[in-house]
């Protein structure tokens, strides 16, 4: 165990800092640590949206989605990517975000969610504007 991991167990355990606190501060450590190593090396079983306001210590918003589901859903999402209508895919293209999935097999798709989850946890997106910040990630 390295100097700044102790240094943040010793913090944590002495009330310095919440769980949280400590968990941010460890994934801030470069990825050598033994602590990521071992966090990294399991399935990701979540994908995880978090949006916080204020005080940016608890989330107001929390959204848990099974992997599982979003496999499901990603696979009827393809089958009726079709039936978007016109208007509402020009919209999304003029916002840079194709609506057209449906060159994307089921067997692709599944590929694409294996490798983000076998690598474990992840963090897919982070925002910070101000007072607010949303954090998408897979655990």
């Amino acid at each position: 165990m390295r100097d700044e991991e102790r240094r943040i167990l010793k913090m944590l355990e002495d009330g310095k800092i919440t769980a949280e606190q400590a968990e941010k501060l460890f994934s801030a450590l470069p990825t050598s640590s033994g602590m990521e190593m071992q966090s990294s090396s399991s399935k990701a079983r979540w994908l995880k949206i978090r949006v916080f306001e204020g005080d940016m210590q608890n989330p107001k918003v929390r959204v848990n989605i099974p992997i599982s589901l979003m496999k499901v859903l990603m696979k009827l999402g393809v089958k009726f990517s079709d039936k978007i209508p016109p208007s509402v895919q020009a919209t999304l293209e003029e916002k840079g975000i194709s609506a057209q999935i449906d060159s994307l097999t089921p067997e692709q798709l599944d590929e694409l969610l294996n490798e983000l989850t076998d690598n474990g946890p992840l963090k897919l997106v982070e925002v910070d504007e101000e007072n607010e910040r949303v954090e998408i990630f897979i655990e």
